[in-house]
């Protein structure tokens, strides 16, 4: 099948971002979720199309790597998606600064660093 390079950029960053947030307990609503929050508007395409890059047996990119700056990015959505949201709550009806939504960011950091790991699975496991 014929991917052209632009597109194998796309279905590795579908792949990745399933990757960073994909849950178990209910993939079609995690895919859903992720689609929601973030593959619409990184790669601009359809649901359907969003599950055909998830499809890896059907696409031939197993020599392509994203760079180690998109996937740190990649992982930083979900801290900067509640950041923003806890500014947006603090702050309603005003705009805040990027420096404001960086502190914010770093708080959620910190806060998720100085969690213990057990902890970290702990809840996640109740959660599911």
């Amino acid at each position: 099948m014929y991917v052209p390079n632009h597109l194998k950029w796309r279905i590795l960053l579908a792949q990745e971002l399933k990757e960073f947030y994909f849950e178990r307990e209910n993939s079609h609503r995690n895919c859903k979720r992720i689609y929601e929050l973030y593959g619409r508007y990184l790669l601009g395409t359809t649901y359907d199309t969003f599950l055909n890059y998830l499809n890896q047996l059907k696409y031939e990119i197993t020599n392509l790597r994203l760079p180690s700056y998109i996937v740190a990015a990649i992982g930083l959505l979900e801290p900067l998606r509640i950041a923003n949201e806890r500014l947006r709550l603090r702050k309603i009806n005003t705009s805040w600064t990027l420096l404001e939504m960086v502190e914010e960011t770093l708080a959620i950091l910190q806060e998720r660093a100085n969690t213990p790991l057990n902890l970290r699975i702990t809840s996640r496991s109740r959660s599911e």
